[in-house]
C-alpha cells in the first residue's frame, strides 16, 4: 500500500492577509536629506574632535591629556568624577564638615598624573604673571605709576649699536666662545667701581613715585648702587675670584664730572694692585617714559624678583684713544651667553657706545646696569648674584 496516497498531491496557497492589512510604503525625500545631513554634521564633529584630540596628545602626552581632561583645574580625580566634598562649614574659629567617603584610590593628586616639568611650567607662568600684573588704581592722583615690565635680550648676541662701527657679532660669539679660562691667584682680579654711586632705587612693594617719595638719589651706602656693588664682590669672592670695592661716590659732589674723578680712582687702585685685569663700574639705569612712568625691568631668578641687567660697552669713537675695545666685547657676549642660558630673561641686549667710559684702563671693562630707578634693592641683588654666576663660568670657575 502506497502510504503516500492520502498526502494532499498540490500544496496548498499561502494565506494573504486582509486588502485592509496592505500597506503601501510612502517616501520622505525632506527626511532623507536631513538624516544625511545630520550624518554629515556628526562626521565632521567627530572629525574636529579627533582633530583636537590628536593635538593634545602631542603637545601634552597621552597621560598628560587625560590628567587634563579629567581634571580641568580640580585638585583630585574624585571631585572631578564624582563631584567636590561636601560643603564645610565653619564653626567659631574653626572648620568642621563631612567630606564625601571615596575610595582611597581616587584621592590621586593631579600631580602625580601629569609630568612634572608640566606642573612646573604652570607655577612659573603664574608667579610671571604675578610679576607683572599692575594695578593702576593703587598709584594716587599726584603720583606717578612704576610698572613693572621685561627687556630682557631676545638672544645672547642682540646688541643695541650706537656707533658707526660695523659689527660682525656672529664673529664676537665666536671669540667669546674660544675665551681662556683666567688664571686666578690670591690677589686682586676685579675691581668693582661706582662713577654714579649715589643712584638709588625705589621702596619695596611700591608701586607709584612721587617728587618726595622714592627719589632716584641717597647717599645712604646701604640703600644706594654701593650697596649692589658690595653684593657683587661678596658673592665673587665666596666663588673664588679676589674681588676689591672702591665704595666712593664719585658724583657725590658733581655729577657732571663724575667719570674724571672715578678714573683718578681707577688708576690708583690698578697701580697699588696690579693684579686687576677686570673692572666694573656699577650703576643702575633710568627709565622714565614721557609721560613720567618708571620702567622696572625685572624677571625671576632663584624663584624672587630679581632686576634685569644691561652691559655696556664702551669704544674709542669719541676720543680716539687707543686700546682693545673689542676684547670687552668678547668678554660680555662671553658673560652674556651664561646669563642667557642660565637665567629667566635678566639679560637685557648689549649697548655699544662711542664713549669709553673708562674702560680703557685695565684690561677688560664693563658698565653695568643692574636694574633701574623703578627696581627695589633687593631686585637688583639679586640680579648681582646673577652676575657673579655668569661671570664666575666664563672664567671658568
Amino acid at each position: 500500500m502506497n502510504q503516500c496516497a492520502d498526502k494532499p498531491t498540490s500544496t496548498p496557497p499561502l494565506l494573504m492577509p486582509p486588502k485592509a492589512a496592505v500597506h503601501k510604503k510612502v517616501k520622505f525625500p525632506l527626511q532623507e536629506i536631513l538624516c544625511v545631513l545630520c550624518a554629515i554634521l556628526a562626521a565632521t564633529v567627530l572629525a574636529l574632535s579627533a582633530f583636537q584630540w590628536i593635538r593634545g596628545v602631542s603637545k601634552q602626552g597621552f597621560v598628560g591629556y587625560v590628567a587634563d581632561f579629567l581634571l580641568g583645574d580640580s585638585k583630585s580625580v574624585s571631585e572631578s568624577t564624582f563631584g567636590s566634598p561636601l560643603a564645610i562649614k565653619p564653626q567659631g574659629d574653626r572648620e568642621t564638615g563631612a567630606f564625601l567617603a571615596l575610595p582611597r584610590i581616587y584621592y590621586l593628586p593631579k600631580e602625580s598624573i601629569i609630568d612634572n616639568s608640566i606642573a612646573k611650567t604652570r607655577e612659573l607662568e603664574k608667579k610671571m604673571f604675578e610679576l607683572y600684573a599692575f594695578d593702576y588704581s593703587k598709584v594716587p592722583s599726584d603720583a606717578y605709576p612704576i610698572i613693572p615690565s621685561d627687556l630682557s635680550a631676545t638672544s645672547p648676541a642682540a646688541l643695541k649699536n650706537d656707533t658707526t662701527y660695523k659689527i660682525d657679532m656672529s664673529e664676537i660669539e665666536k671669540s667669546a666662545a674660544m675665551l681662556a679660562c683666567e688664571e686666578v691667584t690670591d690677589e686682586p682680579l676685579v675691581l668693582i667701581v661706582h662713577t654714579h654711586g649715589t643712584e638709588s632705587f625705589s621702596e619695596k612693594n611700591s608701586p607709584f613715585y612721587k617728587d618726595d617719595f622714592n627719589v632716584p638719589r641717597s647717599e645712604d651706602l646701604s640703600k644706594n648702587v654701593i650697596a649692589v656693588g658690595k653684593a657683587l664682590a661678596e658673592a665673587l669672592n665666596k666663588k673664588g675670584i679676589p674681588s676689591i670695592q672702591c665704595e666712593i661716590m664719585h658724583d657725590k659732589d658733581s655729577y657732571i664730572s663724575a667719570y674724571e674723578r672715578s678714573a683718578e680712582s681707577i688708576k690708583e687702585y690698578l697701580e697699588k694692585y696690579p693684579s686687576i685685569r677686570y673692572v666694573f663700574d656699577v650703576h643702575r639705569d633710568s627709565l622714565i617714559q614721557s609721560d613720567l612712568t618708571k620702567l622696572r625691568p625685572v624677571t625671576l631668578h632663584n624663584e624672587r624678583p630679581c632686576a634685569q641687567i644691561m652691559m655696556i660697552v664702551g669704544t674709542n669713537e669719541k676720543s680716539g684713544i687707543d686700546y682693545d675695545w673689542e676684547a670687552n666685547l668678547v668678554l660680555a657676549e662671553a658673560i652674556q651667553k651664561h646669563l642667557f642660558t642660565d637665567t629667566l630673561g635678566v639679560a637685557r641686549q648689549l649697548y655699544l657706545r662711542g664713549a669709553t667710559y673708562n674702560q680703557q684702563y685695565a684690561n677688560y671693562g664693563i658698565l653695568l646696569e643692574i636694574g633701574s630707578c623703578g627696581n627695589t634693592l633687593d631686585e637688583a641683588k639679586n640680579a648681582a648674584l646673577a652676575f657673579a654666576d655668569a661671570f664666575a663660568k666664563t672664567l671658568g670657575k
